[in-house]
């Protein structure tokens, strides 16, 4: 009986061990002995050893199998294409062709998968109906240039209501709708007729800039230079419809920015119903006489935050920057008036040249007063003591070294005020120089006027004068 048994056991071993090499055999399907050749589809097969989880090996091979699938489809620029019609950034260009060749895989919908596997393989085949793929295709483009469309039918009727804002809004959002579409062609029917949706985006959205003006209410604007300011730069915008008639901007976003000289000022602000906009200068940080304001139309405004960087650059493409509109406002810096009262000592004795009270007087000219000679003009008086005290002379071999000391104090005094608003002092400044004691003097008055502009220069600035 045991013998019975195992004999039943070997059979039954031996059936074991041979059936999966029969159900193999009789199983494999013919795509798997050899690649089809199917006009009609288009297909990729890919075959990866069973090593690690199933999870990982088998979508490695059905990612292998999408790429080559992918690989088989050729995708051509359209000589019609908007990328060929507009004269546009020739590295965005590239760089689009480039992504639209490589997302191709990305893109695939609607493909069958065939799956096949052993012990020690798996096995994939993708394939796409290149009838169905097509049809999806144009589904899609068709899809987007009604979009498109529908959002330049919106922008024309703004721009007959003298709406810029709004038109060049959907504008954007036409542009963002054929966005997967650059590379086709973008030829679009309608009752009103034919044309390409991509190039009638980009010659509009030109046309509705050119139709913006923007200009200073004042052409020119003097600033008292201080630290604390509140002051108002406004200016106009008006928009020219297709008649020749302009009306005001309303609620048209503008930026503001320093473009010669430097200063703080709200940054951005919209036009009201009389199209005025207005940005207030609240300090001034550059020192020089004439600065200059250039406000523009903010595009980021359009350029929505929920937009990804890729849509935001193509955007850039078809609002180009150098066809923004802008105005210039010229700022002329006025500066507080002082009258200057000082004394400088040269080894004991008054200087009534002053050389350096007149290398501090122009230091303070330039940065942060106007002198004046006449007392009741001032808004200020600025009182300066310099004192320059020779020391030792060390003598070497065949030469003489000389020292000088320079002593320094200012002081501000607030005219109308009547009060003090700053003083400061540099003490124990030390000039060496060999030869004789006024090269020594001279090397100090720089070493001087340089401690002035490091250490009590920098102090000064935040004063408001």
């Amino acid at each position: 009986m045991m013998k019975k048994y195992s004999n039943l056991t070997l059979i039954a071993l031996l059936a074991f061990l041979l059936l999966p090499v029969s159900t193999e055999a009789k199983k494999k399907p013919a795509w798997v002995k050899q690649r089809p050749n199917d006009p009609a589809y288009f297909i990729g097969i890919a075959t990866v050893p069973k090593i690690g989880s199933a999870v990982d090996y088998r979508q490695a091979a059905r990612g292998a199998a999408l790429k080559q699938m992918s690989s088989e489809i050729k995708v051509n620029i359209s000589s019609n294409s908007v990328l060929h019609k507009i004269e546009t950034d020739y590295e965005y260009k590239e760089e689009y062709e480039s992504k639209v060749h490589a997302s191709v895989e990305q893109t695939l919908e609607g493909y069958e998968v065939l799956t096949w596997e052993n012990r020690k393989e798996y096995w994939v085949m993708t394939r796409l109906s290149k009838q169905k793929y097509e049809r999806a295709r144009q589904m899609k483009l068709d899809k987007a240039k009604m979009i498109a469309g529908a959002y330049l039918t919106d922008a024309r009727k703004a721009i007959d209501e003298y709406d810029a804002y709004s038109a060049l809004n959907y504008l954007a959002k036409g542009v963002i709708a054929i966005k997967n579409h650059l590379e086709e062609d973008l030829t679009y029917k309608t009752v009103d007729g034919t044309f390409n949706v991509g190039t009638e985006l980009f010659s509009t959205i030109q046309d509705v800039l050119r139709r913006i003006q923007l200009m200073p209410v004042h052409s020119n604007y003097q600033i008292q230079f201080s630290k604390k300011l509140e002051v108002p730069i406004t200016i106009s915008a008006l928009f020219e419809g297709r008649s020749g008639e302009k009306r005001p901007l309303v609620g048209f976003p503008v930026k503001y920015a320093f473009t010669k000289g430097e200063g703080i000022l709200a940054s951005q602000s919209k036009t009201d119903y009389d199209g005025h906009a207005s940005v207030s200068v609240t300090r001034l940080i550059s020192k020089r006489k004439m600065q200059e304001i250039t406000a523009g139309f903010d595009f980021s405004h359009v350029a929505e935050a929920e937009m990804n960087e890729e849509e935001k650059r193509l955007l850039k493409v078809f609002f180009p920057e150098q066809q923004m509109p802008s105005t210039t406002i010229a700022l002329e810096v006025l500066k507080s008036k002082a009258y200057l009262v000082s004394e400088e000592r040269v080894f004991g004795d008054l200087d009534d040249k002053g050389a350096f009270t007149a290398m501090l007087k122009t230091e303070l000219n330039e940065n942060f007063f106007t002198f004046t000679t006449n007392m009741a003009e001032a808004d200020f008086v600025v009182t300066i003591n310099s004192s320059f005290v020779a020391g030792d002379e060390r003598k070497g071999q065949g030469y003489s070294v000389f020292t000088v000391f320079a002593d320094f104090t200012i002081s501000i005094k607030d005219v109308n005020q009547r009060t003090e608003v700053f003083a400061d002092n540099l003490n124990g400044i030390r000039g060496m120089r060999p030869g004789n004691y006024e090269y020594a003097l001279k090397d100090v008055r720089t070493k001087l006027i340089n401690e002035f502009r490091q250490q009590i220069e920098p102090r000064l600035e935040q004063v408001d004068m």
